[in-house]
């Protein structure tokens, strides 16, 4: 009955989290993301208070930033670097959506500096769920390196938009990349703060240089 009941605490939460993911393909993704990522801190809160666990054990241990970032600068800049590339081949492998993006004007400079606590507070809870949940639970029942890719792969279908196949193939293969370097980030620091950092620093430079290319058109 306990190895049941264990299995159930493994199984039940993960699955639940993958079919709030794959909601994001039948409605919105920004629902579906906001479903997820609320189940999944709920969850974790709630079992580690049942638990009673400390929050170094779920992820937060805000004294080991520094320590994190001396010692993997190198990983956390990478997503960065690949969030520079993107962006800036965007242009050239895509070409009509560029031409619609640069024609809607969609972002202005004002909008551009509010956005930024809004990209923190959403990296923040993204790697709650997608790390600190997600990939933590998959990590008790298959090897981290799987655990990893799995975790991307749902992140991938979760950021789904509508748009050109063309589009959607190349961004999605960037977020899918990022993602994959946010979990080794988290496995070798079980640090839900320094996984963050990198995540909120690819996106607010992806859409800097994103704003001052179409500035520049």
């Amino acid at each position: 009955m306990k190895n049941r009941t264990e299995l159930l605490k493994t199984y039940v939460p993960i699955a639940i989290f993958g079919f709030l993911c794959l909601t994001s393909v039948v409605m919105t993704n920004v629902v579906g993301l906001r479903f997820t990522i609320l189940f999944s801190i709920l969850y974790l809160f709630i079992e580690n208070k049942r638990n009673k666990g400390k929050m170094e054990d779920i992820g937060f241990i805000p004294k080991n930033i520094l320590f994190d970032i001396r010692e993997y600068w190198w990983l956390i800049l990478i997503p960065v670097v690949l969030s520079i590339v993107s962006v800036s081949l965007f242009k050239f492998v895509l070409p009509g959506v560029y031409t619609y993006v640069s024609d809607t004007k969609i972002l202005s400079f004002g909008k551009l500096f509010l956005q930024i606590p809004q990209l923190l507070i959403l990296a923040f809870a993204e790697e709650i769920a997608f790390r600190g949940f997600f990939q933590t639970k998959l990590c008790n029942i298959t090897k981290p390196i799987w655990a990893i890719i799995i975790t991307s792969l749902f992140f991938a279908i979760v950021n789904f938009s509508a748009g050109p196949i063309s589009s959607l193939i190349y961004v999605t293969f960037f977020i899918f990349i990022n993602n994959i370097i946010y979990g080794v980030i988290y496995q070798r620091t079980k640090n839900i703060y320094s996984c963050t950092i990198s995540h909120f620093l690819a996106n607010v430079i992806e859409i800097f240089i994103f704003y001052f290319i179409l500035l520049l058109s």
